[in-house]
């Protein structure tokens, strides 16, 4: 992930609080060792995160945010292992961000009654097509329209739904189709991550 999410992109490591500035582009931050990444597998390479992610970095991000708010649970990662697995492989083009990746399996796991609200806080939405910041309006209290800040395809087009799309259609594609089909009507979408604070 990038932006204020940013991990390593190879291992999930933390990067660290100083950062690295250059001529152009996001600073750089150095990966630190934690419980879930030892110093041995950390490489030193700079990084500003990625938009597209390795399988273990985001197994090791789901373990990181998980424990924030519940206990470790094995059975848990395993599974999340291999339903990341099966993502990843069918992930491709614009279903292969890391944003999209884990709203996929947010919401495929959410239809097997597995407690996942929390994740919608440690996923920042952005726009599909060139990965930069969403400008959000609320046209009522019930309506949000969030656009690409910068209007990359000049049509001010719903981003919110778009990723919402792009998640179904992975989670569909790559995981058990009954079990996302029928959750479909009570899954948690994209739009509940804007009122779930960034962590």
């Amino acid at each position: 992930m990038i932006g204020d999410l940013a991990f390593c992109p190879k291992t999930g490591a933390r990067l660290s609080e100083e950062r690295y500035y250059r001529a152009d582009g996001p600073p750089l931050r150095v990966p630190v060792d934690d419980e879930y990444v030892s110093a041995e597998e950390i490489d030193g390479e700079l990084t500003a995160g990625a938009v597209c992610s390795s399988r273990r970095a985001l197994l090791t991000h789901f373990r990181r945010t998980h424990q924030y708010h519940h206990r470790p649970d094995d059975e848990l990662y395993r599974t999340v292992a291999l339903r990341l697995r099966d993502l990843k492989r069918t992930a491709s083009g614009p279903h292969s961000p890391d944003m999209v990746v884990w709203l996929a399996l947010h919401d495929h796991l959410d239809t097997t009654g597995i407690d996942v609200e929390w994740m919608l806080g440690h996923v920042e939405l952005r726009c599909p097509h060139c990965h930069g910041r969403l400008k959000y309006h609320q046209h009522d209290p019930e309506t949000i329209h969030a656009e690409c800040a910068t209007n990359c395809t000049d049509d001010n087009a719903d981003r919110l739904a778009e990723i919402e799309r792009l998640a179904s259609e992975l989670a569909r594609d790559a995981l058990d189709r009954t079990d996302v089909e029928e959750g479909l009507g009570s899954r948690t979408t994209a739009r509940d991550a804007l009122t779930e604070p960034l962590g």
